[in-house]
């Protein structure tokens, strides 16, 4: 019943926060000025038709606060309005160029969460040897280096120089890879997956390694080492489930914030997901779609911090969430 009754808090705070979160970016948008004569100045050639569609879902002729209750209700209804720029329902776009995203974001999650529990492991039980040394300087190099030079960088190197793999898109624009269009997807996946798994496992693999260091210095693993189980069930059985909860906590982050992380690398990529939609739409003042993707956002972090709070109770039974 406790895991019950915190869930039910949970879920109350949730809706809180999301509706809070949704009036400051409504209002904020509205802070700039009529979204009519803002579109009019800049794009004096936008139909009739496109701007009574926007007037009519957010009741621009009424005040700021019937016009966030109009959206609202039909956000409820999910009805996220039409987009300005694309004249398709936001809500298909969101799941249409959403799955772009998630499928190059989970990917790269899965394989940094795999390599950087070997590799921290590996560097924790080796501290201050060559390998811990390469392991750290590798990992520090990939939480400075800046996003958009190493994903240039990747396509100078495979695309340009070895022409080995495709630099833009997700798909080929004539003929797919051996005929396939799964074998052609995965191909132009590479590039993203790989910069973003980069960075990924540079910061997961810092944590994971800095926490084995303290765990494997604690009471209960020299005991666990003296009543004689073997050194990979001491390390991965007893020390790693316990120095892995603050890498589950940067994993939730990952997870919430995979379409708020997602702009630079597919911008740079020119990769058909919701962060190159997110760019497009500021760039051409597409309100539905800005308001859209926000509230998704919003919606994904919440959701990843509660599923996190869950899973703390099942990997330290010390953790309670009365």
């Amino acid at each position: 019943m406790g895991i019950v009754r915190f869930i039910i808090r949970r879920l109350i705070f949730m809706v809180v926060l999301v509706i809070g979160v949704s009036i400051l970016i409504f209002f904020m948008i509205n802070a700039i000025g009529n979204p009519i004569e803002i579109l009019l100045a800049e794009r004096p050639g936008i139909s009739p038709e496109v701007i009574e569609s926007v007037k009519q879902y957010y009741r621009l002729d009424r005040s700021l606060t019937e016009q966030y209750l109009s959206w609202l209700g039909n956000v409820l209804h999910l009805n996220f309005g039409n987009s300005i720029v694309y004249n398709q329902p936001v809500g298909s776009m969101l799941v249409t160029w959403g799955w772009e995203t998630v499928k190059i974001q989970v990917l790269a999650i899965l394989i940094s969460l795999a390599l950087a529990i070997f590799i921290g492991v590996t560097a924790a039980t080796r501290q201050y040897s060559k390998i811990d040394f390469g392991v750290m300087s590798t990992a520090l190099l990939g939480r400075s280096l800046p996003g958009f030079f190493l994903g240039i960088l990747l396509i100078l190197t495979f695309s340009y120089w070895l022409g080995i793999f495709p630099s833009y898109g997700a798909y080929s624009t004539r003929s797919p890879l051996m005929g396939s269009a799964l074998l052609d997807s995965l191909w132009h996946m590479v590039l993203p997956v790989m910069m973003l798994t980069y960075f990924n496992t540079a910061t997961l693999t810092l944590l994971i390694r800095s926490n084995m260091v303290d765990v494997l210095r604690m009471d209960f693993i020299m005991a666990a080492r003296a009543s004689g189980l073997s050194a990979g069930r001491v390390v991965y059985r007893h020390a790693l489930k316990n120095a892995f909860i603050p890498a589950l906590t940067y994993l939730a982050i990952l997870f919430g914030l995979m379409l708020g992380t997602a702009p630079v690398t597919e911008t740079v990529f020119t990769w058909p997901g919701l962060g190159f939609l997110y760019i497009t739409a500021i760039q051409q003042l597409d309100y539905p779609v800005i308001m859209g993707e926000n509230l998704i956002i919003t919606l994904m972090l919440v959701i990843a911090n509660l599923l996190t709070d869950i899973a703390y109770v099942f990997i330290d039974p010390r953790i309670r969430l009365e």
